[in-house]
């Protein structure tokens, strides 16, 4: 979470008089969404300037909102192309979860833990258990003494949480209604070993959250 100050000013707000940083983070989540639903197709060349007219803002924050769209893989800035949209896939997605869940698992020997306690407001902002899984993870990572895999792992927090959506989701053929009462259910175990601060029983309730994501566009392919 972004935790810098901005002082208002010429060179931090946009002429419609919205603060840079949350216009960045406005074009970057409606960026995000275009990507994962399909607006934005794989292998589509974009202009920088079309983003902007289309968006109604200024080329600035876009270029700012591709930066961690660029470093999800999800798109690539190339000069004198544009943006282009990667060929990503749900494998891609699920793949991230597999990761996260190793790092669990298996995570690095002879680390030394912090001390750092669960607080919940943490996810207050998740909207899907793939964000409530990316929260309760990186903080048991974190508090394991993994602190570079925690960081990775919250890096992840916005395309995880959004890919789990329903209308996303069911954009990639995904019908991620079915047996969400079940995940939250294992996300609530979770969340309640975290506050305990029991470890090993929220590492349990993270792999079983974990396993559960994993199979679900295996098991809840939407109707065609």
């Amino acid at each position: 979470m972004e935790r810098a100050q901005h002082r208002p000013g010429r060179d931090d707000d946009d002429p419609n008089g919205i603060r840079r940083s949350l216009l960045r983070d406005a074009v970057f989540a409606r960026l995000l969404d275009n990507v994962l639903r399909g607006v934005y197709r794989r292998g589509q060349r974009i202009r920088l300037d079309t983003i902007a007219a289309d968006m109604r803002v200024s080329r600035t924050p876009v270029r700012e909102a591709l930066v961690p769209l660029e470093n999800l893989r999800l798109v690539s800035v190339q000069r004198y192309v544009g943006v282009v949209v990667a060929h990503w896939t749900v494998d891609h997605m699920i793949e991230r979860i597999r990761i996260a869940r190793t790092m669990i698992t298996e995570p690095s020997a002879g680390a030394v833990r912090c001390a750092d306690r669960f607080d919940v407001a943490w996810l207050r902002e998740c909207v899907t258990e793939g964000g409530v899984f990316v929260e309760l993870g990186s903080w048991w990572l974190r508090r394991s003494g993994a602190a570079v895999s925690a960081d990775w792992l919250l890096s992840q927090r916005a395309v995880l949480d959004a890919f789990f959506t329903d209308d996303v989701a069911l954009a990639n053929g995904i019908d991620a209604v079915v047996a969400r009462r079940e995940r939250r259910k294992i996300a609530e175990r979770a969340t309640t070993a975290a506050e305990r601060d029991a470890l090993d029983e929220c590492a349990v309730a993270l792999v079983e959250l974990a396993d559960a994501l994993i199979g679900l566009p295996e098991r809840f392919r939407a109707a065609a």
